[in-house]
C-alpha cells in the first residue's frame, strides 16, 4: 500500500565532512511520491528536481512534491491493483462503445499537480 511518505531531510558540516549535525527536516507535510501521473496516468515520475544551493550559512532547496495531488481512482482497473486506490490520480474517463474508455477530459483539477516547493536550510 502507498501512501504519503516522502520528506526531505538536512543536514550541515562545518568541517569539510568529518562530522554532521543530526538531520532537521525540512518538509512541513509528508508527500506520497507513488501517484500514477504519467505514461497515461499509470506510472509514477519524480523527475530530478532535488537541488540546494548555498553559500556562506545561507542554503536553500527545492524538491518534486505531491501534497496538492488530487487522488482519485482509475476506472479502468476493474479489479484494484496492488497500490490499493492510493496510487491513482483524479481523472475524468468516459467508457467507449468499444469496451475500452476515452482518455483523461480533466487533466486540469489536481490529478497531475505535481509541484516543486522549497524552504531554507539549517
Amino acid at each position: 500500500m502507498t501512501g504519503p511518505a516522502l520528506d526531505v531531510f538536512a543536514t550541515r558540516s562545518t568541517n569539510a565532512g568529518a562530522t554532521w549535525t543530526s538531520a532537521t527536516r525540512i518538509t512541513d507535510v509528508s508527500s506520497n511520491p507513488n501517484y500514477e501521473q504519467f505514461s497515461g496516468r499509470t506510472v509514477p515520475f519524480a523527475g530530478d528536481y532535488l537541488w540546494v544551493t548555498s553559500l556562506g550559512d545561507f542554503a536553500f532547496t527545492v524538491w518534486t512534491d505531491w501534497r496538492d495531488t488530487r487522488p482519485g481512482t482509475d476506472q479502468r482497473e476493474t479489479a484494484e491493483d496492488e497500490d490499493a486506490t492510493t496510487a491513482d490520480v483524479w481523472q475524468c474517463r468516459t467508457p467507449t462503445a468499444s469496451g475500452g474508455f476515452t482518455g483523461d477530459t480533466c487533466p486540469r483539477v489536481g490529478g497531475l499537480d505535481q509541484n516543486i516547493y522549497g524552504d531554507r536550510t539549517p
